[in-house]
């Protein structure tokens, strides 16, 4: 009788404890879903704070180019065909933040074009825009290289 009773106190507590973690599964699930979908204009920081904080996280988890650390540029105007852009020749990663909608695009936009820092040698702007008039953006070997990085990365985020 009383080993009845410790294997039904035993039942209750697994019961509990699976409940538990499920609750908690789901809060984290519905908090990830609300700050990948959080709006810039509600960063409780400047978002070029954030942005160098994104940049510092690039620079510590994903390898620091050949030379330095790339300089940020964020413009405040809407461009009318990407959401960033790096420029080998100055090492700058440059950010049109009206083109990102959320915090989400943002972050991959900033390790997007910190990966293309690390692409970065002497010929790679040539390389690169030959690349873009015979083969296209999608198909471009530096777009698909950086493509699969954030993706794997994302999880540390």
């Amino acid at each position: 009788m009383m080993m009845l009773l410790v294997l039904e106190i035993i039942i209750a507590v697994c019961g509990i404890i699976t409940i538990v973690a499920l609750i908690m599964v789901i809060r984290e699930r519905l908090l990830i879903n609300r700050l990948s979908n959080f709006a810039l204009s509600e960063l409780p920081v400047k978002k070029t704070t954030y942005c160098k904080m994104v940049l510092d996280w690039c620079n510590e988890n994903l390898g620091n180019p050949k030379s330095s650390k790339p300089n940020l540029t964020l413009k405040y105007y809407t461009h009318k065909k990407i959401a960033g852009l790096y420029i080998s020749s100055s090492n700058e990663c440059q950010l049109y933040i009206n083109n990102n909608l959320n915090l989400r695009e943002i972050t991959n936009n900033v390790i997007h074009e910190y990966v293309h820092s690390l692409q970065r040698n002497k010929t790679f702007d040539k390389v690169y825009e030959k690349h873009q008039r015979e083969i296209g953006y999608e198909q471009n070997p530096f777009e698909v290289e950086e493509g699969i990085l954030p993706k794997s990365m994302r999880k540390n985020i």
